[in-house]
């Protein structure tokens, strides 16, 4: 009987200690990298379209779309090895959603990227489409939904030249807001502005890399929150750089159009320097 029960007692044993084995052994999932943009007028969060009039800056005004590349963002570990997240993906924001594309994982303000195990000190990206990704990555159809070459985000134009070629453009940023450009700010707010700051044959590319400090460490099954905010007022509005709306009507910056390419420019420039990691 003893023996009986002692081999039992064994046999039980041995099971517990095979699951505890098989508990122990359980791979946890790779790190996540959780990045998300938002926008802000100067202090306040910006909200589109005509029902959120931003009264707090200069000139009354309201944002309908605002969309750009993020380009090569890449992290950046504690020894300085880069570790790159995707080529680009396209920031989006739409006061009317049901007139653009849904969401996707290159198409949103929300993006997650796994990443390895380690200790990082930042994160590079620049705004637009990086040089190596220039127009002779249209040479193929780019269809997929998790492709952010694809027509159907509103960056890329198509157009004919040379006797029927193809002629590609994208869009680094385009944004469509309308504003109150009365000395008195008394009037509606119904001048629409549509500025597209691009990199095509004509123009020269205005991309450049951006540095973000920010120190973290992630180990498996952890994940990392950044959160970048544009402040969308001071790209037009901002003391050292202004952006003269009474005399602008837009700009799509084409080779011909000297004025709007300096005005994109000034653009280009005042978007950079508003965007911060919160």
């Amino acid at each position: 009987m003893k023996k009986t029960l002692l081999a039992v007692l064994a046999f039980i044993l041995l099971v517990m200690s095979t699951n505890s084995c098989k508990t122990d052994n359980k791979v946890s999932p790779a790190p996540v990298y959780n990045m998300s943009f938002t926008l802000s007028a100067g202090t306040s969060p910006l909200l589109l379209g005509p029902t959120n009039v931003v009264t707090s800056a200069p000139m009354k005004y309201y944002l309908n779309q605002l969309q750009f590349y993020v380009g090569n963002p890449r992290l950046i570990k504690a020894d300085g090895t880069e570790v790159p997240l995707t080529n680009m993906l396209v920031v989006a924001f739409n006061a009317d959603p049901g007139t653009v594309a849904a969401p996707t994982s290159v198409f949103n303000t929300e993006f997650n990227f796994s990443v390895p195990t380690g200790s990082y000190k930042g994160i590079k990206f620049g705004i637009g489409v990086p040089p190596k990704l220039d127009t002779l990555q249209f040479l193929h159809a780019h269809n997929a939904l998790t492709d952010p070459y694809n027509q159907a985000w509103g960056m890329v134009w198509v157009t004919m030249k040379d006797a029927g070629s193809k002629y590609y453009t994208m869009r680094n940023i385009a944004i469509d807001f309308l504003v109150d450009t009365s000395k008195l700010q008394n009037q509606a707010v119904n001048r629409d502005y549509s500025f597209h700051i691009l990199n095509d044959q004509d123009t020269a590319n205005l991309y450049s890399d951006l540095y973000f400090a920010d120190n973290f460490s992630v180990d498996n099954g952890a994940s990392h929150n950044a959160a970048f905010n544009l402040d969308f007022s001071n790209i037009f509005f901002n003391s050292t750089n202004p952006i003269d709306l009474r005399t602008s009507i837009g700009t799509d910056m084409f080779s011909n159009d000297i004025q709007g390419i300096k005005l994109g420019e000034m653009i280009n420039k005042n978007f950079y320097s508003s965007l911060t990691l919160k």
